[in-house]
């Protein structure tokens, strides 16, 4: 294991910046998530780590050595893709201990039996060492390709969307294996993919990344709840954050937000309101998350109250989705799977306030962080 450090990393492809100007300290043994849409220089920075691309400025380490010029073989890493890349005419067991044959390792074949035995009853696949890949499933093959990252015993791991490829169901268990996994490991280890449930699931923590530059670091909750800016705040969560464009109001001493059709107005706690007044906006982007917002029933308001009419509503397998229109505001409600609603009909709701988020309107920053 060892501590992974990249200091202003920056890689151009033509005219295209994939990687801008990114420092990012990864600790010994942590588990860090490179989380990014499509083209945000995820996969660039792992092949600058493993050194299949060379940086056109700036620094890595590994440890206390500095990596730019070692060549890959040299930096011991292992990598584990979203192919899985076996060797199709080798068993599973032969495909584990081909990283341990390579010339300059000089293991005995009793070492490399036990270091083989080691992963596959870590990986759970030491049933399968005689089949070939063929013969494996999904999930099974992917644990091979993680166990022959893993056999070599690398100071870093770096794994590229491993699990993007396979359906539903077997992400969700996948997911829950590398979980329990992460104890286990110990392994300094940077994954990438664009989902950010595998982020806000495995990460110790998460590097959100937009165009090559960073964006935000920090634990899943912290990402999550305290999203820096507008890209952020949309990228973790389904159904996405709701956004609206509000003015900045204020009537009798209270502060309220107010859409521009007047739809939505909302009371301003007072956590929210001396945050607003510092930053000195008119305007605001309010961020509302769908399970901050409830369909009233015949309770009582309390609180901001929108009133809206259902637009649209769908049932997703253990829960709801319900999209409001509120003027020309869509907003996104998660509701109970009981829940039933008919397009067009009048509903109120609930808004807790006290959740809200609220973005510059020119530099979509976190307002309530400054």
């Amino acid at each position: 294991m060892a501590k992974l450090v990249l200091d202003s990393l920056t890689k151009t492809f033509g005219k295209v910046t994939a990687v801008d100007g990114l420092s990012v300290e990864v600790e010994d043994g942590e588990f860090v998530v490179l989380l990014g849409p499509s083209g945000a220089g995820k996969t660039t920075t792992l092949k600058l780590i493993a050194g299949v691309e060379h940086p056109d400025s700036g620094l890595i380490y590994i440890g206390d050595k500095l990596v730019n010029a070692v060549e890959p073989q040299k930096r011991n890493i292992a990598m584990a893709y979203e192919t899985y890349a076996l060797y199709p005419h080798l068993t599973v067991r032969d495909n584990l201990a081909f990283p341990l044959r390579a010339p300059g390792r000089n293991l005995s074949k009793a070492q490399i039996e036990a270091r083989v035995n080691e992963i596959a009853h870590l990986l759970n696949i030491h049933m399968l060492l005689d089949r070939q890949p063929d013969q494996l499933s999904g999930g099974q093959r992917q644990r091979v390709s993680l166990g022959r990252a893993l056999v070599r015993n690398p100071d870093i791991l770096l794994l590229d969307e491993p699990i993007s490829h396979l359906d539903a169901k077997l992400r969700h268990r996948m997911r829950a294996e590398f979980k329990a996994l992460k104890s286990s490991l110990k392994t300094t280890t940077v994954y990438v993919t664009h989902d950010y449930l595998e982020a806000l699931s495995l990460a110790d923590r998460v590097v959100t990344l937009d165009h090559g530059k960073l964006q935000q670091i920090g634990s899943p909750d912290d990402v999550f709840s305290n999203p820096v800016n507008v890209f952020v705040a949309t990228l973790l969560g389904h159904p996405k954050i709701n956004l609206v464009k509000c003015r900045v109001t204020s009537q009798d001493g209270q502060m309220r937000f107010v859409s521009a059709d007047g739809h939505i107005q909302l009371n301003v706690p007072d956590r929210i309101r001396q945050k607003v007044e510092q930053a000195n906006t008119s305007e605001v982007i309010v961020g509302i998350r769908p399970f901050h917002l409830t369909v009233l029933d015949h309770q009582p308001e309390h609180g901001s109250v929108i009133n809206a009419m259902v637009y649209v509503y769908e049932r997703l397998g253990s829960t709801g989705v319900l999209t409001a229109a509120a003027g020309t505001s869509n907003l996104d409600v998660l509701t109970s799977l009981e829940a039933q609603f008919d397009i067009d009909t009048p509903i109120r709701l609930a808004v807790q306030t006290e959740h809200m988020l609220a973005f510059h309107p020119v530099t979509e920053k976190n307002i309530l962080l400054d």
